[in-house]
């Protein structure tokens, strides 16, 4: 029986079904070949057509956020530069103005120093109540008490040799700050009297202690600097 089997099994070719792709014009053929195609596109770039939109979106956001922080970044660098170059403008605003009200008040002190120094270097044996008046003119109480003293002796020298004087200021040299200020005074006087009716000029150099009391300014010491 086996051998009956076989042998019938040899007679009787085994039938196959062989489909044609080409000759199948279905659309199953179609669908199939996109199929291949979009499979061949994902292995030739390691990455499906979808994932690559993705990606771009992705990167795209990323960078606008990356840019977005750089903006913000540099806008708070520029608002510190600012307020430190503000801050450094008023420090050197201020510094400033106080050199300059510093320079100011010397100037003043020079002027009142020259003009006193004047006033001193200059009277005349006609008129020496006028002499004593100039110079008690913003004189401090030390120094009008000085004048006061010596002002009968004063007088009398002056008149007996008929003296006459005349002074200019010829330049100043301030030193001092916070309202006190010492005064180089560099000065000539033209005298003339009984003994020397021709008048001589002399140098002279005179220092002056000036202090601004608030209400004005005043002279507190003045006499030859030694």
């Amino acid at each position: 029986m086996p051998s009956t089997i076989l042998a019938s099994a040899k007679r009787k070719p085994i039938m196959t079904k062989h489909v044609d792709v080409r000759e199948s014009p279905t659309s199953g053929g179609a669908e199939a070949a996109e199929q291949v195609t979009a499979a061949d596109t994902a292995d030739e770039s390691g990455v499906p057509p979808d994932s690559t939109k993705s990606v771009g979106r992705n990167g795209w956001w990323r960078s606008a956020r990356t840019r977005a922080t750089c903006a913000g970044a540099l806008i708070a660098v520029l608002a510190a530069l600012v307020g430190v170059f503000a801050f450094l403008y008023s420090d050197a605003d201020e510094a400033k103005s106080s050199m300059e009200d510093a320079a100011a008040q010397q100037a003043a002190a020079g002027k009142v120093a020259a003009d006193y120094t004047t006033r001193s270097l200059t009277y005349s044996y006609q008129n020496t109540d006028a002499f004593f008046t100039a110079v008690k003119q913003d004189a401090g109480d030390a120094l009008v008490k000085r004048y006061d003293d010596v002002r009968p002796t004063l007088t009398q020298i002056m008149q007996q040799a008929q003296v006459q004087a005349s002074g200019r200021v010829l330049g100043t040299s301030v030193s001092g700050a916070d309202g006190k200020y010492t005064v180089l005074v560099f000065a000539s006087q033209k005298t003339q009297n009984v003994q020397n009716p021709q008048p001589s000029e002399l140098p002279t150099l005179l220092k002056v202690v000036v202090s601004n009391t608030g209400r004005g300014w005043q002279i507190e010491d003045y006499g030859p600097a030694q």
